[in-house]
């Protein structure tokens, strides 16, 4: 795989803008497999970006970009079916493309941003019964916003949190829909953070809540949702700085979104849920030590 980029910048007192174009080339050789033949093909893609940056010079800022993104599917597992082969059935790839507009705020007490984004693509990865997985030809989109929030109250103390709220759909028969949970690719949950944190010269303390909704695709097949607490304190000493992290404070058993995807892909065709159903991480502790000289 070889790449090269191209770049250009212009900025005044207020306004930078930039563009830039990426000209990727790829090589895909695969070699004969028991019944499957190989092959080679080699792929050449341009991928265009720019965004732009103002200043209102209050605190207030705002921006939006466009970017291009491109993937070829996993080539062990598309020409894992019979009958195809490399140079027969070279992979188109998939490119995705992207717009964002966002704005953020510093000044005296608050520090705030919030984007909305729309991505979108005309091919996508399906899995198949078997595992192999074929390219297909249908439309997806996700689409949504980010936003954090952060408010100092007095000296020590703040209070803040984010928010991701996104839609993730496959057009089907002409109508979008939820996209399935083992769909590529993956949708994801909105989530939230939700945070309380002190702090002085020598030490700081900081409680955090993550929390993950419900998923639920147009089958209603569904990703559960699951709440966790962190928490993180650090001491400055002559010897250093000591940070003692506590995740998931509160051992909270749940299962992870790959989890609840895998007994999707696994089970009952490769053994029972459990084998497949992966939990997330329990309580657990880390202790760390930094110093600067």
């Amino acid at each position: 795989m070889s790449a090269f980029a191209q770049s250009e910048w212009w900025a005044t007192d207020s306004l930078k803008f930039g563009a830039g174009i990426r000209q990727q080339h790829m090589d895909v050789e695969i070699s004969d497999f028991q019944d499957i033949p190989g092959g080679e093909n080699d792929y050449d893609v341009t991928l265009y970006n720019a965004s732009a940056l103002y200043d209102f010079h209050n605190g207030h800022q705002t921006w939006t970009n466009y970017s291009e993104g491109f993937e070829l599917p996993d080539p062990s597992k598309y020409y894992g079916n019979e009958g195809q082969s490399v140079s027969d059935n070279p992979l188109d790839g998939i490119k995705t493309r992207q717009v964002e507009l966002g704005w953020r705020y510093q000044g005296g007490d608050w520090l705030t941003q919030a984007a909305v984004y729309y991505s979108w693509s005309n091919s996508s990865i399906e899995v198949n019964e078997n595992l192999s997985i074929s390219q297909t030809d249908d439309k997806r989109r996700d689409y949504g916003l980010e936003a954090s929030v952060t408010r100092y109250v007095d000296t020590h103390w703040e209070v803040g949190g984010t928010l991701h709220v996104l839609a993730s759909e496959r057009k089907i028969d002409d109508d979008w829909e939820d996209r399935g949970i083992t769909d590529a690719p993956y949708p994801s949950q909105d989530t939230a953070t939700l945070h309380v944190g002190w702090s002085d010269y020598q030490r700081s303390l900081r409680l955090q809540a993550n929390h993950a909704w419900d998923y639920t695709d147009y089958e209603d097949a569904e990703i559960e949702g699951f709440t966790t607490l962190d928490f993180i304190g650090s001491q400055q000493t002559g010897y250093g700085k000591f940070t003692l992290g506590v995740s998931n404070l509160l051992d909270k058993q749940y299962s992870t979104a790959w989890g609840q995807r895998a007994v999707g892909f696994y089970s009952p065709t490769y053994g029972p849920e459990y084998l497949y159903d992966y939990q997330g991480r329990g309580r657990t502790y880390s202790l760390t030590w930094s110093h600067q000289y």
